[in-house]
């Protein structure tokens, strides 16, 4: 089998196997916000896209929302279809990554290398199982790297072509495209400097990138004002801090715990040194091959840390059109000796007791017989084997390991939203958002509406209105997740408005949210006269709702008239479900609370009863009573006919 067949077979497997880890558990983690957030400009009619997120000021271009927007209504709207796309463009910038290590004239073995890496790589398959634009600008810019080789090495013009279009594409997909734009211009520029032979190909290369300017003009225009006024929602790490940063998730990914990053870019750095240096005392081919991937690599690392010096906008996920020259550099760390096998009659010396062969390798003048070669190489493939481990590490830890999930608990809250709001008039529910996260509405597929509140940022006065108009409708229930929201609601308007019309009969935790439950006072009562011998009188009860479902909250609503009762004030409410053995399956004691100023009003009481996800079918009695927790004797505080608690009503599961 001749080499370029094997090689052919390895490239194979190595696509084949980008295709299976991309694939594998590709739906396992929830969407997290922006995912959802192209999404939904995905979902726009193809002419309102553009319109849509300049107003909306997406601070992203639109071509990955037109690529969805036709995927999507082929292949659905599930999370697995949503980053189907996203997953093709992962495996084609592996595809590409060896043609463009071929093209920067690469050995064979070093183009290999670089592709398994990128194959196995925590941070392109993150990338390759996210429904955003960053595994499409990935391979985009390789490839418009590879077309700007094959142009200089062939002239012709449709590489020309090819390259100005994936160019535009590149710029129409992601901002920093632009980055990789400079270096390239920069590695030509200094290359021409260097050859004077190549100053004429040079003046064609700045037609062209002229040629592309004008294309990009347009939006660039019409997208001024997003690139002048994006405020940013990252950081702005020093330059150290970056280049560790950016050196920890090139090299294993983002599922590394936070302790050992610093380590992990400092076995990528010994390694990108040591690939550096190789290339460099290698032929011309391997020197111009080191200056573009130097700038190919410091460039977008430097711009995005510069531009976030500006404005917080530092985030790991910005430097992904650095990764490429990061793993070619990582690659050529490597010896290669195979090119020794072939050499006869080699002359054997001794080190130690190890009998070595004496021949020269691929850097000049050095034999592999010499004792500090092999000790060199020996390191330098250890540093390489502890830096795949942790690559490794990071890529379980990806498929694994919830706490590196990009979010979780949306479908659960959504799940809880839906039984929450369950046996209920949809009009008198109400999901209301602290901050307008889009998660949600893509997780939550029911009839209940949602609202902003308060529906602009820290707009207190516009949270009170729109909540007077909610009660004024006749809502009875609101649900309230409440998000950290520091840019949106720092300040808790939600809750302090609806407190003023609602009451909070509930908190459950659902997945990291706090879940609010807030009730209406009720529209229908069942009047009741049962005296306590206290001089305590209950004389009306509301349910809502009633007939019980799983995982729902029973509301119930108690009037109590206190005028003359002879009372301690430590006296409390209990509301009780029994099942039909009289088991308890679900409670709610709540302090009984008097006003003095208005003891002969009656008292409203609301409680809260969360009943089980495993609630069985059958009828269920609830009941409510009053008892006193000083009394060990007899805490419960009987009724005139001498019962301990009172049967509101019979309900059903």
């Amino acid at each position: 089998m001749s080499m370029a067949i094997l090689r052919r077979g390895v490239l194979l497997s190595l696509l084949l196997l980008a295709w299976g880890l991309r694939l594998w558990r590709l739906d396992y983690q929830e969407l997290r916000g922006d995912e959802v957030f192209g999404y939904f400009f995905s979902l726009r009619p193809i002419t309102e896209i553009v319109p849509a997120t300049l107003a909306l000021q997406e601070p992203h271009p639109v071509a990955s929302y037109y690529l969805q927007h036709g995927w999507l209504a082929w292949a659905g709207h599930s999370e697995f279809a949503l980053r189907f796309s996203s997953l093709w463009m992962g495996v084609l910038a592996v595809a590409l990554l060896y043609r463009l290590a071929l093209a920067l004239q690469l050995p064979p073995p070093t183009a290999l290398l670089a592709t398994c890496l990128l194959t196995l790589s925590p941070y392109a398959i993150w990338h390759s199982q996210d429904a955003r634009m960053y595994s499409m600008s990935l391979a985009l810019t390789i490839a418009s790297t590879w077309l700007m080789l094959e142009w200089l090495q062939h002239r012709r013009l449709v590489w020309a072509l090819g390259y100005l279009l994936v160019s535009w594409l590149a710029l129409h997909t992601h901002y920093f495209s632009v980055f990789v734009l400079a270096a390239q211009n920069l590695f030509l520029l200094g290359w021409a400097v260097v050859e004077p032979r190549l100053r004429t190909p040079y003046w064609a290369w700045l037609g062209w990138q002229a040629a592309l300017a004008l294309l990009y003009a347009p939006w660039l225009w019409r997208a001024q004002a997003i690139l002048t006024r994006y405020s940013g929602n990252g950081d702005s790490p020093g330059l150290g801090a970056m280049l560790w940063r950016a050196g920890s998730v090139l090299a294993v990914g983002e599922s590394t715990p936070p302790g050992q990053r610093l380590a992990w870019a400092g076995l990528a750095a010994l390694l990108l040194l040591l690939g550096a240096m190789r290339l460099a005392r290698g032929g011309p081919e391997q020197r111009r091959a080191l200056a573009l991937l130097l700038c190919y690599l410091a460039i977008p690392l430097l711009a995005t840390w510069w531009s976030a010096t500006q404005r917080p906008i530092f985030n790991e996920r910005y430097l992904v059109a650095a990764l490429p020259p990061f793993l070619l550099l990582l690659a050529s760390a490597l010896p290669r000796a195979a090119s020794a096998v072939s050499i006869p009659h080699v002359p054997i010396h001794t080190v130690g007791a190890v009998s070595i062969p004496h021949v020269r390798g691929d850097i000049k003048h050095v034999r592999y017989g010499n004792r500090t070669y092999v000790v060199y190489a020996a390191s330098v493939y250890l540093v390489a084997l502890l830096l795949v481990t942790g690559l490794m590490l990071g890529l379980y830890r990806h498929y694994t390991d919830p706490a590196y999930s990009k979010t979780r608990g949306w479908r659960e809250l959504a799940q809880r939203l839906s039984q929450l709001s369950a046996q209920l008039p949809a009009d008198q529910v109400r999901i209301a958002q602290n901050f307008p996260d889009p998660t949600l509405w893509y997780y939550y597929r029911g009839p209940v509406d949602h609202v902003v509140l308060p529906p602009a940022p820290h707009a207190a006065a516009d949270a009170q209105k729109l909540v007077a108009e909610l009660a004024d409708a006749g809502t009875q229930r609101i649900l309230l997740p409440l998000q950290p929201a520091s840019n949106w609601d720092e300040s808790q308007i939600a809750p302090r408005t609806l407190a003023t019309a609602f009451t909070l009969v509930a908190e459950p935790q659902v997945g990291v949210w706090p879940l609010q439950i807030y009730v209406a006072p009720p529209v229908v009562v069942t009047p009741l006269q049962v005296a306590f011998q206290n001089g305590v009188h209950l004389t009306g009860f509301a349910l809502q709702p009633e007939q019980l479902t799983p995982g729902n909250l029973l509301t119930v609503q108690l009037a109590w008239q206190v005028e003359g009762a002879q009372l301690t004030g430590a006296e409390k409410i209990f509301v009780q479900l029994l099942d039909h053995a009289g088991a308890l399956v679900a409670q709610d004691d709540r302090p009984l609370v008097v006003d003095p100023a208005a003891r002969t009003q009656p008292t409203w009481g609301i409680y809260g009863i969360l009943l089980p996800e495993t609630l069985a079918a059958g009828d269920y009695q609830l009941i409510a009573g009053l008892y006193d927790p000083g009394i060990e004797a007899m805490p419960r505080i009987l009724t005139d006919d001498g019962s301990d608690h009172v049967v509101l009503a019979t309900v059903r599961r």
